[in-house]
């Protein structure tokens, strides 16, 4: 055979397979989409790396292993700043990469932010994780539980919790945020209204109270549509005449339409949340207020459960497809299957235990107070209005779930119900005590000393006064104080005398202990205030006629905490705390005095 003759069938041959390969092409790339196997380049390269990955496609996964070597060198040596560049580069390189989105945004959310002393530069980089996480880490991996997971923690101990000493600026600024979006607290009733508002300006105009209201705006040269929160926040860019033509009464029904379109497409667009979801979850567990971190932690981590379930669908189908088994869990440390385990059981059980710390932190001191401009006053302690919804999330995955998931969750769920009792009988509430008592007979009989829950109660009391910690003291003297609050609208003075005494001695007591046995001290004022400010605003329910009866005394009684809690509440005229202050408040909290 000539040599020309051989060049031509090696030709041929090679044209054909080339044929059959890019035939291959499609079906392979479908699988890939379809398994999310996929991982492209994002957008934002610089052009050399925009060069790079064009030129040396197939040496991208090198690249990315070099850039990951010097982001751990970079870890190692504290160089936060310099990581975060090329932590966003390996981003764009690897968008489909989880573990790459996960370890971004805890640098920017804990490591960076830690790095700056100034609180707003601080919030900054907080807020910088998490829109990553939320903006570009989630779209580019819907499926991933591991990035719902971290979401949803950083809102709940970033901002939620207070280990961080900047918490409360955190908080604070998180807070106003909300409040600009939802107008407030984000109710029920509002929630509502903006799942049901239009989605898009077209449809928005379709009213004709809406269409005549954004015409005549137009005149003034200014777009109520485009631009509402512009108006809500007074801009000085709004004309003069467009802002008195929406202060008309005439105008206030369309002008609601309109603001409700503006917030829900806000929120969808700008914070990724649906109302519709927001007003499920807030029937599920309680009236959640949304200026909180922790119903958002709550969101997060209920969304990633149903991407998972998704995902264990898909999964499962997949198997079955190729009839084969689904793997069970492995341990790489016994080099074992684990038995009796379900698919993505350890992510599922790390979400459900979010929610349900997220709930238990509501309990413990998720009462946040706002004025009505959204800045928020204090943390005011406990929210007992949570209490029964967190318990149905700490017998499901006792019984849901295996052993090794089980033992941390015991402990958590038999502590919630020791303090459920001591918190409810303290407030009075002995009916809800005694059925906490039940539960804890129920599911763990060990803990039981005694049998009849008078007598458990009074060795509880012991206890609970020799062990305490200061926050739990803080509970005390609060649970006293609101029982004289509601004694004083039973119209039973001495009663009330007698249990505000015996909470203001209490405190005494406590605070000429507590250098030297290394406590913290008890603010009095500041609980007697934050015991008013709970009943006042309905956190703790008193009967209608008892909460009319004690408003009316508490405005004829001379003293000048309630007469400033009573004109505050009225008229929102609360100070905002400076950084400052909200780092000598964590000082008080910490040390128990100010430095």
């Amino acid at each position: 055979m000539s040599v020309r003759l051989k060049r031509a069938l090696y030709l041929g041959t090679a044209a054909i397979l080339l044929y059959v390969t890019a035939l291959a092409v499609g079906p392979l790339q479908s699988m890939r989409e379809r398994y999310d196997l996929t991982s492209q380049p994002g957008k934002g390269l610089t052009p050399q790396l925009a060069l790079a990955t064009q030129l040396f496609g197939w040496g991208r996964g090198l690249i990315i292993d070099v850039l990951w070597i010097r982001m751990e060198s970079l870890k190692q040596q504290e160089k936060f700043f310099e990581l975060v560049q090329l932590a966003d580069w390996a981003c764009k390189l690897a968008p489909r990469i989880p573990q790459v989105w996960d370890i971004q945004s805890w640098n920017l959310a804990y490591n960076v932010s830690c790095k700056v002393s100034h609180l707003p530069d601080r919030w900054v980089w907080v807020q910088a994780g998490l829109d990553m996480l939320r903006d570009e880490g989630i779209p580019n991996n819907p499926n991933s539980a591991m990035l719902y997971d971290r979401l949803a923690w950083t809102y709940f101990h970033k901002i939620g919790e207070q280990d961080d000493n900047a918490h409360f600026f955190y908080k604070q600024t998180f807070g106003l945020l909300m409040h600009e979006v939802l107008g407030g607290e984000g109710d029920q009733q509002t929630l509502i209204a903006l799942k049901d508002a239009p989605r898009s300006p077209k449809e928005l105009l379709e009213d004709q109270d809406v269409k005549r209201l954004w015409t005549e705006c137009g005149r003034h040269g200014f777009d109520i549509i485009a631009d509402f929160f512009e108006w809500y926040k007074g801009t000085l860019s709004v004309p003069a005449g467009a802002t008195q033509l929406l202060k008309h009464a005439e105008n206030a029904t369309a002008l609601h339409k309109v603001e409700m379109c503006a917030r829900a497409n806000r929120l969808r667009e700008e914070l990724k949340l649906d109302p519709a979801r927001m007003l499920a979850l807030a029937q599920q567990y309680g009236p959640f207020d949304w200026r909180s971190a922790y119903p958002h932690a709550i969101y997060w981590a209920s969304l990633g459960l149903e991407k998972l379930d998704e995902l264990e669908k898909r999964t499962v189908s997949a198997y079955a497809e190729r009839g084969m088994e689904v793997p069970l869990p492995y341990n790489p440390k016994k080099e074992t299957w684990r038995e009796g385990e379900k698919l993505y059981e350890f992510r599922r059980v790390m979400l459900k235990r979010i929610i349900y710390a997220s709930m238990q932190s509501l309990v413990a001191h998720g009462r946040l107070l706002f004025d009505t401009r959204g800045r928020l006053l204090l943390e005011a302690g406990m929210d007992y209005r949570f209490a029964d919804a967190t318990l149905p999330l700490y017998e499901d995955i006792l019984e849901a779930h295996g052993m090794r998931f089980k033992v941390g969750t015991q402990d958590g769920y038999m502590n919630f119900l020791k303090r459920g009792i001591m918190h409810f009988y303290l407030l009075g509430d002995t009916g809800r005590a005694a059925d906490y008592f039940r539960r804890l007979r129920e599911k763990f009989p060990a803990e039981v000393k005694k049998p009849s829950f008078e007598e458990y109660i009074q060795d509880a009391l012991l206890w609970w006064r020799r062990d305490m910690t200061t926050g739990e003291a803080r509970i005390d003297v609060q649970a006293l104080l609101v029982r004289s609050f509601f004694a004083m609208g039973c119209n039973a003075d001495d009663v009330a005398a007698m249990l505000e005494a015996t909470a203001k001695a209490y405190a005494e007591r406590w605070n000429r202990d507590a250098e030297p046995n290394l406590r913290g001290t008890i603010n009095y004022d500041n609980l007697r205030e934050a015991a008013l400010v709970d009943i006042l605003t309905g956190r703790l329910p008193f009967p209608p006629d008892v909460l009319a009866n004690l408003k009316e005394r508490l405005g004829q009684v001379k003293d000048d905490l309630i007469q400033r809690v009573l004109d505050n509440l009225e008229k929102g005229r609360l100070k905002m705390p400076e950084p400052e202050e909200v780092e000598q408040e964590w000082e008080m909290q910490t040390y128990g005095k100010r430095k």
